[in-house]
């Protein structure tokens, strides 16, 4: 209570002393106005700026009568300060001396965080010498490519080894270079033969191979692929050895498994085609009766599980969807296309050559419905340009030439503008096969026909009447660089490599 009473009266005092000298301050602003009014202007400015001198030397006297009872309270303050760490070091020196035999480590004033820094990765895969065979039964022989092609990027079993290959590279090791290489393309060819028949396997590997073949050119360092790089990609170039060799070799390899894989496709498309495209009549109500003398012979035509040009397409789809998730180039995904759109074209047109129930109007209107199927599928996928529709031409050229007109002179001229991707022999076999579909209509007559083969006599082309189901289109690779940075891949714990060190 004293100590209260006390701080009060001496703010009452202050306050006291304040009050005071703001009425002296007054009192003299109220007299120098009063006389400032008897003055002339120069004299009235005069006196204003001798108050204003008074009133600042007054007030810096205050502030430093203020400033140096601060220091004395400083003074005071610092002595105080040395009489406690005396006093404190002289009661720990205490301590220490009675507990020699105790470590007594103090804890920080405050909790302290330490940060790791970000380690900067270099996209290389450590891994030590005749642990190949190791990685390898990973990645490439024990890889089941369903999982891994869901789960993680496309191409990382090519990834691993390339950066594998880069550690290879930056210890200047020709020996482990040419032994994860070599063992890799042995395995691969090893998978293919064992697994040759497993489109997803060979589908899989046909991505994977490619892409560690692009790899290899585009860290060699050569100035005409520098320029697909960005700057990072440059900096990890392959510095030591120079493996074009290795690219060609990886290069025939993937044209090896790509016709592997035309072959797999081929194999599950091939028992689809002929009744997919020629033996349902998937429009039955426009295209009418079937032709005369043929109706008993196929009287459960639309039998519940009849396969239709829609089972065909599923097929394409499921074939597309794997490639594209495997990560398959985009131009060799054309190719493939191409390649098969090709084999379902010839088998229809060579069976519709052999066969007298399907050369009629409504089987003519059928086929051209199912091309005309095949043909949007292409534009719904952007595969319109990759040549597969113009492989069509001979299957939708024979179909219309069974629903044209075949009397006229005029008709057999029309027949010769467009049937241009049948040659004569087709042509010719197609209007002897021709069945009509109704009972009063007539064949296609000797005499028109003899016409026709007048009219293509001069018209230079091949003898050949079945179209080729072995052709296989020459493939071509294109370099396709990836954005993938090296140094951002994790590799998956589910792969087993803890052998592996990322640096």
């Amino acid at each position: 209570m004293r100590e209260q009473e006390r701080v009060q009266t001496e703010k009452y005092n202050e306050l006291l002393e304040e009050a005071n000298k703001l009425r002296n301050e007054k009192e003299q602003l109220q007299k120098l106005l009063a006389q400032s009014l008897l003055l002339s202007e120069d004299a009235r400015i005069e006196a204003s700026l001798k108050l204003e001198i008074t009133r600042v030397t007054s007030e810096n006297l205050d502030l430093m009568e203020q400033q140096e009872k601060q220091e004395k309270t400083i003074r005071k303050l610092k002595k105080q300060l040395q009489l406690y760490v005396s006093k404190v070091e002289e009661f720990e020196g205490k301590n220490l001396a009675s507990s020699d035999s105790v470590s007594v480590t103090n804890p920080p004033v405050r909790p302290v965080n330490i940060t790791r820094k970000e380690k900067e990765y270099r996209g290389m895969l450590e891994y030590r010498a005749g642990d190949e065979s190791r990685l390898l039964k990973n990645v490439v022989t024990d890889l089941k490519p369903r999982g891994v092609a869901v789960s993680f990027i496309p191409g990382l079993p090519a990834y691993i080894i390339f950066m594998c290959l880069r550690y290879a590279d930056c210890v200047n090791d020709d020996q482990r270079v040419s032994t994860l290489l070599n063992s890799t393309i042995s395995s691969i060819k090893g998978v293919i033969k064992r697994r040759g028949n497993d489109f997803e396997a060979v589908s899989f590997w046909l991505a994977n191979t490619c892409r560690l073949m692009h790899c290899l050119k585009q860290y060699s360092g050569d100035e005409a692929v520098i320029t697909h790089n960005t700057a990072k990609q440059n900096q990890q170039s392959l510095t030591n050895f120079e493996l074009s060799e290795y690219q060609q070799v990886l290069g025939d390899l993937v044209i090896q498994i790509y016709r592997q894989l035309i072959k797999c496709m081929e194999n599950i498309l091939q028992p689809l085609i002929v009744t997919s495209m020629l033996d349902p009549e998937t429009s039955q109500g426009v295209l009418g009766s079937k032709p005369t003398g043929l109706r008993k012979k196929r009287t459960s035509l639309m039998e519940e599980g009849t396969v239709t040009v829609d089972v065909l397409l599923q097929h394409l789809d499921h074939f597309h969807t794997t490639i594209s998730q495997h990560g398959v180039d985009s131009d060799l995904i054309k190719q493939l296309v191409k390649q098969l759109y090709y084999i379902i074209s010839a088998v229809t047109f060579n069976h519709l050559l052999l066969r007298k129930d399907v050369c009629s109007w409504s089987k003519g209107l059928q086929i051209r419905y199912n091309v005309w199927q095949l043909q949007e599928w292409l534009t719904d996928r952007e595969l319109a340009d990759c040549g597969a529709k113009e492989t069509l031409e001979p299957l939708r050229q024979a179909a219309q030439l069974l629903q044209i007109n075949k009397k006229t002179e005029a008709d057999a001229q029309t027949i010769c503008s467009l049937c241009t991707d049948l040659s004569t022999a087709q042509i010719v076999k197609v209007l002897t096969l021709y069945t009509p579909v109704i009972e009063f209509e007539e064949r296609v007559s000797t005499s028109f026909i003899t016409t026709i083969k007048n009219m293509l006599k001069d018209r230079v082309e091949s003898s050949a009447l079945m179209m080729d189901v072995k052709k296989i289109f020459s493939v071509s690779i294109v370099f396709t660089p990836s954005s993938v940075a090296l140094e951002n891949i994790q590799i998956p714990a589910s792969l087993n490599l803890g052998f592996l060190t990322r640096i």
